[in-house]
């Protein structure tokens, strides 16, 4: 079903022509980095100049809000959560004492993080646009070290259970309860990828896009009327995407009749999405 933050352009998006695809689940900055064919965090550890020395691996850190129900947590979307450059800047200061231990340390660019680690990982888990608005996996993450870094990450929920910058609670803004990492690249990685102006409300993509002039907006839901007013003219694209799929929008000559679905129809693959969205810029 259609998201209801976007119910206000629900009359336009039903009038346009659509075409689903497969696809996975993707934060913002996961989107920007498929747009650009790039690693996003490869994009982050490019933007840092002090990354240690004996740094083999890094990894793309999402801090989140969990909610405690009867026997899970779920986690707040990423499109709710607040989060600021000054929050980045005493999550690593707070947590870096205890990372430096694990031979790691916690980086920031504007708000986005990242963590550096002298030794490699074997551990891979799922992107946070997987886990945004839903329950916290209660399971190992997939890799002979998916044990280890489960356990790092329940410590650090520990630590912040204790501590909160008091920034935060004078604003009224929700506690940020854990970390999750995710995306581990090795590290050196070759540097010189393009960028894209980019209009976004997204902390983390903001932290590293341009938006002056920008063609494109990358936004949660729950963002978008931020970007963009209700009676403004849409782009002649619109993609939706979420729950393994994506639907592409366009304006079409001949006026829909009948009821219109958000169920997948017929979808493509993702590397056919993909393929199409190249040809865009």
């Amino acid at each position: 079903m259609l998201h209801p933050d976007l119910f206000l352009w629900d009359k336009e998006f039903t009038s346009r022509k659509n075409a689903w695809f497969h696809c996975a689940d993707r934060t913002p900055i996961e989107w920007y980095a498929a747009l650009l064919e790039a690693d996003p965090t490869v994009l982050l550890a490019n933007r840092i100049s002090n990354l240690p020395t004996e740094t083999t691996q890094c990894w793309t850190v999402t801090p989140y809000h969990g909610q405690l129900t009867r026997d899970a947590i779920r986690v707040y979307p990423e499109g709710l959560f607040p989060w600021s450059q000054e929050d980045a800047a005493w999550l690593c200061k707070q947590l870096n004492p205890l990372l430096n231990e694990e031979g790691m340390s916690l980086h920031q660019v504007g708000a986005a993080l990242l963590l550096s680690c002298r030794e490699t990982l074997n551990a891979n888990p799922v992107s946070f646009a997987a886990i945004s608005g839903k329950m916290l996996p209660n399971r190992h993450h997939e890799g002979a070290d998916g044990g280890r870094l489960n356990r790092l990450m329940s410590e650090i929920q520990m630590v912040l259970h204790q501590f909160q910058p008091e920034t935060r609670h004078q604003r009224g803004e929700v506690e940020f309860s854990g970390i999750w990492l995710s995306d581990p690249i090795q590290w050196p990685q070759p540097a010189g990828v393009n960028n894209l102006t980019v209009a976004t409300r997204n902390p983390f993509l903001a932290s590293i896009v341009d938006g002056r002039d920008a063609k494109v907006v990358i936004s949660e839901a729950e963002r978008l009327s931020e970007l963009v007013k209700s009676e403004a003219l849409l782009p002649k694209r619109v993609l939706l995407a979420g729950e393994g799929h994506a639907v592409l929008l366009t304006k079409s000559m001949m006026p829909k009749f009948g009821k219109v679905s958000w169920n997948p129809k017929s979808p493509k693959s993702e590397p056919e999405l993909l393929s199409q969205m190249k040809g865009w810029f």
